[in-house]
């Protein structure tokens, strides 16, 4: 059962951050109310995963305590006010457009990323900092970043396919996401490029990273497997398509089939993401935590603690008896 007071715990450490980070992602939120027609699980994916980015942030930062009698260097005021002059001059300098709404977004990024670094420091800020980008410059404009994503996604998934056929000696080519087939024309549209469920991809992708227990820069390259396997998976989809299409007909490129071989890409693509996650070197060993560790251990030291107590009082009295 879940403790929903030691889940909130890490929110309660640092008001501020929590206020900043809480902010942001309401700004989210309402940019993906005013972006949702239709589809909407895209959307629901990439604003559950930042929640999660946020927590994780909040979870492991912790609020700067000055050293006692030592003058260090403020770094963290000079990001600070540096993130804020970032912000400014996006806004105020003469190259700034007035109907320029990636430059007020990220105007709004900078000064959210001063303002975590300022109050709850530069740790805090480098944890905060891919989450606040994903609320201020991903959301607002996921719909264009999914449009230009979704054509490089479909051509590497064509070229690969249509050579992979061709090694087995299939009649077929290519031009540009077209495939070209016994007089068949068969574009690769956005609907077959992956590219719809890239945001739920991300999502899982980051659940499935968080199993293993390992250092960042693992699960960083663990992470940045998920475009090969959903490119992979979507070329191994387009093969499936050809092949029935030589064996089935016509029949293999109605909805049912499309919606079929849609879903069996899905599997596939977090079936080799998994797969890439057992072949990674997995450097931490799953376990207790330190303190979870130290708690275990604590009875049984008091336990040996009692017995060699006795041992040495049994020992003392012996010692008595024996001199009287």
């Amino acid at each position: 059962m879940i403790d929903l007071k030691t889940t909130l715990a890490p929110l309660k450490k640092d008001w501020k951050c929590t206020a900043i980070f809480a902010a942001a992602f309401a700004f989210a939120c309402w940019q993906s109310a005013q972006q949702i027609r239709s589809e909407w699980g895209g959307a629901a994916a990439l604003l559950i995963l930042l929640a999660c980015l946020f927590y994780q942030a909040e979870k492991v930062a912790a609020p700067p305590v000055p050293a006692q009698g030592k003058k260090e260097f403020p770094w963290r005021k000079l990001l600070a006010w540096l993130a804020v002059l970032v912000a400014a001059g996006l806004l105020f300098l003469p190259w700034s457009a007035p109907d320029a709404p990636s430059l007020k977004s990220g105007a709004w990024f900078f000064l959210s990323l001063g303002a975590v670094c300022f109050f709850c420091g530069v740790r805090t800020m480098l944890l905060g900092a891919a989450p606040l980008l994903g609320c201020f410059l991903v959301v607002p404009f996921r719909e264009q970043i999914v449009l230009y994503l979704s054509y490089p996604f479909r051509m590497v998934s064509t070229v690969l396919s249509v050579g992979f056929l061709q090694v087995f000696g299939m009649q077929i080519e290519n031009d540009m996401t077209t495939i070209r087939i016994e007089g068949l024309d068969i574009a690769i549209t956005d609907a077959c490029s992956g590219i719809q469920q890239f945001e739920a991809m991300i999502l899982v992708a980051f659940w499935l990273v968080m199993v293993w227990r390992r250092p960042f820069l693992w699960r960083c390259v663990h992470y940045a497997f998920l475009v090969p396997s959903i490119i992979l998976a979507n070329a191994i989809r387009i093969v499936l398509t050809i092949v029935l299409y030589k064996t089935v007909g016509e029949t293999v490129l109605n909805n049912t089939w499309h919606a079929g071989l849609g879903y069996a890409q899905v599997v596939l693509t977090v079936a080799l993401f998994f797969l890439v996650g057992c072949l990674l070197p997995e450097t931490e060993q799953a376990g207790p935590s330190g303190k979870e560790k130290q708690e275990k251990e604590k009875p049984e030291k008091e336990k040996n603690e009692k017995i060699g107590s006795k041992k040495k009082d049994a020992r003392n009295n012996f010692g008595k008896g024996g001199r009287s």
